[in-house]
């Protein structure tokens, strides 16, 4: 072909020939790519052939069995995690697990029973604790009231164990501040005692007991200064008293005493002490079978006549020496059994220990002092001035604990007649 000029310009001829080479080319490089190929593959079927079954095992399917700790007894055990094949050609399975026999329960050690001993050396309960079974009873508030209104307590309101062991008794009593008493009076099958052998019961005396009243007293407990008061209701052949000491805002000790009069004078029937920080515990003595109980331990006492609480023995007290006061003079004695609430118990004689004159908020006193000494370091000890001029009631009273720490001293401020 010519161009204006005459010249020859390239065809198309020209141009595909470059196109063609490199086509054939490409064709080339993918013809020995193929051929790699299949050398690969035939090489590979080579070796395999050489290796008997290496493609069986090595395309095998597989499961794992686990197998449990214990087999029945005569059983073949398998180790543990052992792979077993699968045969070719053949679904894998899974293998069915074992069923899962339960452990039996570990078998709970019984809880040991602690020894008397052990018991008797813990602390008296709070706790309540213990007396949770009378709660009510022992929360009772301690208004007066008319007499008339008195409820009788029921004589079974606490059932108790039997006999109580030597150490509890001892740990209650200085608890209380009472001598332990001797292990020969408390032991297995032996019916406790509150007498020494050859000791005679305490006597009865004849009684003048006050009208009902209310006193009003400064407690004082170390250097600390409260108040306090003495409730005193009778009617008929029934009595309720009530003590209350409050020292620094805290209420220090609260007690009722609720019974009978009789022709020796109080016969209590519940005796109720609660103090700060302590639970309320309770005395009950059941003249139906002749026996004190409580509500806190398991210790039992006889019920000897004439026998008084930690409360009612200050008006008891008084009922005598009004009714019989030529007791008081140099060598006279009043004696009677006096019961805590927490199983506390023991013989109290006061002596005459002259006449003093004692200063209080209401003007000078012309007491009747008696002493009741403890009979041992655990004993607690009282003084009790008694005014004739307000129907021998306490114008002071003063008791001690075993340490010879002050339980409470009050000193009178005033009288309310009711």
């Amino acid at each position: 072909m010519l161009d204006r000029g005459g010249a020859e310009s390239p065809g198309r001829g020209a141009v595909a020939g470059p196109v063609a080479s490199r086509r054939e080319r490409r064709r080339a490089l993918v013809a020995c790519a193929v051929m790699v190929l299949a050398l690969h593959a035939a090489f590979i079927a080579h070796i395999g052939g050489l290796v008997p079954g290496a493609a069986e095992t090595s395309l095998a399917p597989m499961s794992l069995r686990t197998l449990p700790d214990q087999a029945p007894a005569g059983a073949t055990v398998e180790p543990v995690g052992e792979v077993v094949p699968v045969e070719a050609g053949a679904e894998a399975v899974p293998a069915a697990a074992p069923a899962m026999t339960p452990l039996p329960p570990s078998p709970r050690q019984p809880r040991q029973a602690r020894e008397p001993a052990a018991i008797a050396s813990q602390p008296a309960v709070d706790d309540d604790e213990k007396a949770s079974a009378n709660s009510d009873d022992l929360r009772r508030p301690a208004d007066t009231g008319p007499a008339r209104d008195f409820p009788r307590p029921a004589a079974d309101e606490i059932a108790m164990a039997a006999a109580a062991p030597a150490a509890a008794s001892a740990n209650a009593a200085a608890d209380q501040g009472e001598a332990p008493l001797p292990a020969a009076t408390v032991a297995e099958g032996a019916r406790p005692t509150l007498l020494d052998a050859g000791d005679e019961p305490p006597p009865l005396y004849r009684t003048r007991l006050p009208p009902p009243v209310t006193l009003h007293y400064q407690v004082r407990r170390g250097l600390q200064r409260g108040t306090g008061q003495i409730r005193w209701a009778s009617a008929g052949d029934r009595y309720r008293l009530a003590l209350e000491a409050r020292v620094a805002g805290l209420t220090l000790l609260m007690q009722t005493s609720e019974g009978d009069i009789d022709a020796h004078g109080l016969a209590p029937v519940r005796f109720v002490d609660q103090r700060a920080r302590r639970s309320a515990q309770a005395a009950n003595f059941r003249r139906d079978d002749g026996r004190v109980t409580f509500s806190g331990t398991g210790i039992e006492w006889p019920l000897l006549a004439g026998s008084q609480d930690r409360l009612s023995w200050m008006i008891q007290l008084a009922g005598i020496a009004a009714a019989e006061p030529d007791r008081l003079v140099d060598g006279g004695r009043i004696t009677m059994v006096v019961i805590g609430a927490r199983g506390d118990a023991g013989v109290w004689a006061f002596r005459y220990a002259g006449r003093e004159t004692i200063e209080t908020a209401g003007g000078t006193v012309n007491a009747v002092k008696l002493v009741r000494a403890g009979r041992s370091a655990y004993d607690t000890s009282a003084e009790v001035w008694l005014d004739p001029e307000r129907w021998y009631l306490p114008a002071q009273a003063t008791l001690r604990n075993g340490s010879g720490a002050f339980e409470y001293d009050l000193l009178l401020e005033r009288v309310e007649p009711h």
